[in-house]
Parts: C-alpha cells; sequence; structure tokens
C-alpha cells in the first residue's frame, strides 16, 4: 500500500508542477492581436503609491505595438516591427531603439512572447487570489530590471501583471476592456514624429 502512495505521488507532482506553465502558455496564445485600456500603479518599497497613470495597449505579433500613457503624462511607445519609439510629449523628444535591443528587457516583452518562456524564467504557481489565477515569473538570467513578474490570469487571458525590482519597489498593471482576436489598421503601429521634435537614435 505505502508503495502504491508513493507512486502515486510521484506520478502527481510533476503534473501539477506542469499546470502553471501550460495555463500561462495557453494564455499567451491566445493574445496574438489585442487591445486593452490598462491602469498602471508604482509603489515603493514601503506599498505606498508613488504615481498612478493609464493609457491604452494595442498588439500584434509578431514584433507590433502601442503602449500609450495618456494620464497623468502623454508617452507614446510604439514597435513597428524592427524599431521601437519612444515619443515624450512634455520633452517634444523622440527616441527610436532596434525592437530587439529596445525590448529585451521591457516587460511588454513578455506578452510580446510566443515561444517556451520556461527557458528564461522559473515559472512559479501562485494560486487564486483576489478573482484571478496568479503564476510567478523568475528570470534565469540577471539581465532583467525585474526579480520577479507576477502575471494574473483568467479565461486563458493575461488580466494584470505586477514587477517587482531589486529595490523593493513594484509595477502593477491592470488590463481593461481586453479584446483579443483584434484586425488592427496597419496604421496603429507606425509612429510619424510630429514635426520640430528632436529625434534620437536610429531613426534620428
Amino acid at each position: 500500500m505505502r508503495i502504491l502512495l508513493l507512486l502515486l505521488t510521484l506520478i502527481t507532482i510533476p503534473l501539477y508542477a506542469a499546470e502553471p506553465e501550460q495555463r500561462l502558455r495557453d494564455a499567451l496564445k491566445n493574445m496574438d492581436s489585442l487591445t486593452a485600456d490598462f491602469k498602471q500603479t508604482l509603489l515603493d518599497e514601503d506599498k505606498k503609491v508613488v504615481q498612478q497613470s493609464r493609457g491604452t495597449l494595442a498588439l500584434q505579433r509578431p514584433g507590433k505595438f502601442s503602449w500609450k500613457y495618456l494620464d497623468p503624462f502623454e508617452q507614446f511607445i510604439v514597435a513597428d516591427g524592427s524599431e521601437l519609439w519612444i515619443y515624450d510629449v512634455d520633452l517634444d523628444q523622440v527616441t527610436v531603439k532596434p525592437i530587439d535591443s529596445g525590448l529585451s528587457t521591457a516587460p511588454i516583452m513578455i506578452l510580446m512572447k510566443q515561444g517556451d518562456l520556461s527557458q528564461q524564467f522559473n515559472i512559479n504557481e501562485i494560486g487564486q487570489r483576489d478573482f484571478l489565477y496568479w503564476v510567478e515569473l523568475e528570470p534565469r538570467a540577471n539581465d532583467l530590471e525585474y526579480t520577479h513578474i507576477y502575471l494574473g490570469l483568467e479565461n486563458d487571458e493575461v488580466r494584470a501583471m505586477e514587477l517587482r525590482d531589486q529595490f523593493g519597489q513594484s509595477t502593477q498593471i491592470v488590463f481593461e476592456n481586453l479584446r483579443v482576436g483584434v484586425v488592427h489598421d496597419p496604421d496603429t503601429f507606425v509612429f510619424d514624429p510630429p514635426e520640430g521634435v528632436d529625434v534620437f537614435g536610429v531613426g534620428g
């Protein structure tokens, strides 16, 4: 009887361990094309609110997205498939980077992924909390600015993210009005710098 129980335990452990990875893979697989509104909150090491912002997101794999901060300050971040454009409206300044280097450490790259995240992250189950199923991503390498990334899943979709850095600060992002399978206007991912702004980088 003890041997049977031991065998059942050995069989159950890998299946249970694979569940968070599979659920995350299923969620990301369904997000090839989407739009959403987002609310972002920056917390300090004492969990006090430092800044709150909101905006819109449009994404189309591979390699295209438009992440727009609308309040309290305007900033547009647009990836057109080859270059990453960052437009700070208040500074009247645009920075351009190759998309590969520009996205290598950015949290949006998690949503852009189509492959196996387990090659870059240890994937752990946190469980059900605040109506979402949470998965923890712990980077295997040290080139990310975040030490832990948490994704909140619902109905095979990513509904929230929390990013924690080495200083104890955390960035919480909640997605609202999420729509997947969207057919985007091609101009959504084209950025033309406004006349008169300073442009630095590849496109400058």
